[in-house]
């Protein structure tokens, strides 16, 4: 299948996290890669691989990416996911010390793209990693049976839950009234008539 383009940098970046880790069958992929650095390392220069992850910074950050967005991300790869946590609990992020003092470094504003995870049954977008977003390109998600998110986030095209042939169950923290209900308040009425276990 063909090579899949993702606009957003950071989401890009947490499926690769997403596609690596189940390519070698858990965690700690990176040091799975280190081969495919040492070509790219051949043709651009740069740190050697024990460097440039000892000394992991603010400084290190565009010499990583560099190569982290040269590996590729296929359709095969993101058809085959069925679980995806865009939180900050993802092994690229912990190659930064105190990545979370990295300001938006790592927010996700845009999910386009993430309609070829067609596969997905279960979705968490973990606040303040996943921002602003519109959630339209959900409705591409024909499996997704759950979705946890917080209102706080800021999303924009909520209705676009509406959609979602498959889901039954939705998890909302963070919708008390003065606090970003609306349009939540419209979203969520319907899904509980529809019949979604609707948490908030």
């Amino acid at each position: 299948m063909g090579i899949v383009e993702v606009a957003d940098r950071n989401l890009h970046l947490a499926l690769l996290d997403e596609v690596f880790t189940r390519r070698v069958g858990g965690r700690c992929w990176l040091s799975f890669v280190q081969q495919e650095y040492a070509a790219y390392r051949t043709s651009v220069g740069g740190a050697v691989w024990d460097e440039l992850v000892e000394k992991l910074g603010t400084d290190r950050l565009p010499e990583l990416e560099r190569f982290l967005f040269t590996l590729p991300l296929t359709q095969e790869d993101l058809s085959a996911v069925t679980y995806l946590c865009l939180d900050g609990d993802r092994e690229v992020y912990q190659l930064y010390p105190h990545w979370w003092h990295f300001g938006g470094h790592f927010t996700i504003t845009n999910l386009d793209g993430i309609e070829y995870c067609r596969a997905v049954t279960r979705l968490f977008l973990g606040q303040g990693i996943v921002e602003g977003c519109s959630l339209a390109p959900l409705a591409e998600l024909t499996e997704l049976r759950y979705i946890s998110l917080c209102a706080l986030g800021k999303y924009r095209d909520v209705e676009a839950l509406i959609a979602l042939p498959a889901l039954a169950e939705l998890q909302v923290v963070n919708t008390a009234p003065g606090q970003g209900r609306d349009p939540w308040s419209s979203v969520l009425e319907h899904l509980r008539a529809r019949g979604v276990a609707v948490h908030s």
